[in-house]
């Protein structure tokens, strides 16, 4: 809802460790903007956080978020719930580099898991080469009637090798204020 705020703390790293980290806020604005298909997503203010520039929109029966990163962008399903675990939808490929194409999964796990100080579930997205290497490895924990807990964000590691990963970037929940509308 317009106005709902949640207040983070976010890391940056390199392979090295921490680079910096730092206090986060993101409110939901009156901000809309409508898909092809009539959705009507919410905006966010985030200038320094994971989602800055962001829409999202939650299912009615609260089941998936959707998000699309700018209006210049296809929306796409941020994180689902599932009845098991496995994945959320077909994987999706970038054909970009005809040689070696990049391929997309996203799995949820049906679970839910204490994460963070609260009941969370969890969906990975996983993104990789053309040899099964882990280019990205994203990590999303959200809780019901609160949201995004957690965001954890790994890369290649150049240092250590093929599916050696580090976390690159992480955005942990530490309260939100929901005003009554």
């Amino acid at each position: 809802t317009s106005g709902d705020t949640w207040y983070y703390n976010d890391s940056a790293f390199n392979d090295s460790g921490l680079l910096v980290a730092y206090s986060d806020t993101m409110v939901a604005t009156k901000a809309t903007y409508t898909d092809a298909s009539g959705t009507i997503y919410l905006g966010l203010q985030n200038p320094i956080g994971w989602f800055q520039g962001s829409y999202i929109a939650v299912e009615p029966n609260n089941t998936a978020i959707y998000e699309v990163d700018s209006p210049a962008f296809q929306p796409y399903i941020m994180f689902a719930l599932v009845n098991q675990d496995g994945p959320i939808a077909p994987a999706s490929v970038d054909y970009s580099n005809p040689s070696c194409p990049i391929t997309y999964n996203q799995i949820g796990y049906a679970n839910p898991v204490q994460a963070y100080g609260n009941s969370c579930y969890e969906n990975v997205e996983l993104i990789t080469d053309c040899n099964n290497v882990v280019l990205e490895q994203t990590n999303y924990f959200v809780s019901p009637g609160v949201g995004v807990v957690r965001i954890e964000d790994y890369l290649t590691d150049t240092v250590g090798g093929a599916n050696k990963l580090y976390e690159d970037y992480s955005q942990t929940l530490t309260s939100t204020a929901f005003p009554k509308q």
